[in-house]
């Protein structure tokens, strides 16, 4: 009897025990590389007779991920590709002449900007696939804290996918602050929308 009740308590300690590591959740940390082709920023700025619309190229960076979550990383962006979309020639190089210009963003002395990822909230938006990032975005030679919400619309071992609006003060960067015109008749919120896809894991390292 001893023997038959001491063998009934290792074949439910070793279910509960298989039980438990069937449901573990994958560890570790991993890197993708930002995917230049298939990531940009659509900006949009309003003034009082009209809006103006355009590009900036993503240069390039890498998304840290925690446990398959996203955590950190570097978005490059190159500032001397804005790109004026609402226009034609020769307007359209006019107004993208001046934006790279010392009236607004001196794409000559600072041709990158970065948005560094310092942590990320998965559990503030009540939709799973909504994050809430905190970041610092580095421009003009400024880098401020900037806070929005991103729509990760895919998040794969071998891809990454995500979206986001996010509403900057171009004072806070010193944008056309300097040029009393362009600083009364531009409104202060410039508007980005900013797609990134992540792929190719550059490294993978043992699990936590």
């Amino acid at each position: 009897m001893k023997k038959l009740i001491l063998g009934l308590l290792v074949l439910v300690a070793s279910g509960f025990s298989n039980g438990t590591n069937n449901t573990a959740k994958p560890g570790g940390y991993s890197v993708l590389t930002i995917d230049p082709v298939n990531s940009n920023i659509a900006w949009k700025a309003d003034k009082p007779t009209g809006t103006h619309l355009g590009t900036i190229a993503i240069s390039g960076g890498r998304l840290n991920f925690t446990c398959r979550q996203l955590s950190g990383g570097t978005v490059n962006i190159d500032m001397r590709s804005i790109n004026v979309t609402d226009l034609s020639s020769p307007d359209k190089q006019k107004l993208e002449s001046n934006l790279r210009g010392d009236n607004f963003f001196e794409t000559d002395k600072y041709p990158q900007a970065r948005l560094d990822i310092v942590s990320v909230d998965h559990k503030s938006e009540p939709n799973y696939h909504f994050v809430t990032v905190n970041s610092n975005l580095t421009m003009h030679g400024v880098t401020k804290r900037v806070v929005f919400t991103a729509d990760i619309t895919k998040n794969a071992v071998d891809q990454f996918i995500a979206q986001a609006d996010i509403d900057i003060d171009r004072r806070d960067w010193n944008i056309a602050t300097s040029n009393i015109k362009y600083n009364t008749i531009i409104y202060k919120t410039v508007h980005l929308h900013v797609t990134l896809q992540a792929n190719k894991p550059t490294e993978r390292i043992s699990s936590l």
